[in-house]
């Protein structure tokens, strides 16, 4: 069934992109495997899948010990991530989705520096200001970047949204779009700089299983998918 839905998820990215006038090679699939065994992963493994999200430290340190014979997974960490937990996630994960805190910000770059570590990050952006969720704010994220121009160990690599949910995803589109504007925004306040995006080619990771077709057309990099590929957490 793995193998079933992963083909079907990237027949839509395929449909989704090119109606956007875009690349699919340009779209990566995340497979968001909290909550999923060990086993579910390697399922979606063998049939090509090579990117996997977690969200808790523990839970990812067991996979990536039951998988150690994998070489090849991209693993991407999409909770928040506690400051005591820093040490056990940086340098050892292809992408970290979210920064969200500026205290937490200073101490990742501090223990990065310290430890001689490379970590590529995605700012979460929280749009909306949901008190529920977690991000900066648009306003602030200027402020962000800023700091991270002068953190070496962190590497910039564009932005993350969670945005309100709403099952009409046409609903969902205008979060989308004010993301990538905002990316546009600081692409072009900043320009060129070695802990930051190249010019052009921020990352936006956003859209999940209901609505990723709508962010790719809105200009996401990433897509979030967990149910439509591995079905209902048990």
């Amino acid at each position: 069934m793995i193998s079933e839905n992963l083909q079907g998820i990237h027949a839509r990215i395929t449909s989704a992109a090119l109606a956007a006038g875009r690349d699919p090679a340009g779209v990566t699939l995340v497979a968001v495997s909290k909550g999923q065994p060990a086993a579910a992963l390697r399922e979606a493994y063998q049939a090509g899948q090579r990117d996997f999200g977690e969200s808790y430290v523990q839970e990812w340190q067991e996979k990536a010990e039951q998988l150690n014979d994998l070489t090849d997974i991209r693993w991407h960490f999409l909770g928040h991530l506690q400051r005591n937990k820093f040490k056990h996630v940086l340098g050892r994960v292809h992408l970290l989705h979210s920064l969200d805190d500026m205290l937490g910000l200073d101490e990742m770059a501090r223990q990065a520096w310290q430890g001689k570590l490379k970590q590529d990050v995605l700012l979460q952006v929280n749009l909306a200001d949901e008190q529920s969720k977690r991000g900066c704010g648009a306003a602030d994220a200027e402020l962000f970047v800023e700091v991270l121009q002068k953190s070496p160990g962190l590497r910039l690599k564009g932005l993350m949204l969670l945005p309100p949910y709403d099952a009409d995803v046409e609903l969902v589109r205008p979060w989308f779009k004010q993301l990538a504007q905002l990316a546009s925004d600081l692409d072009k306040h900043f320009g060129s700089h070695p802990s930051l995006p190249a010019p052009g080619h921020w990352l936006l990771s956003m859209g999940m299983s209901g609505d990723f077709e709508v962010a790719i057309a809105e200009g996401a990099t990433h897509v979030r998918i967990g149910t439509a590929l591995f079905g209902e957490r048990t």
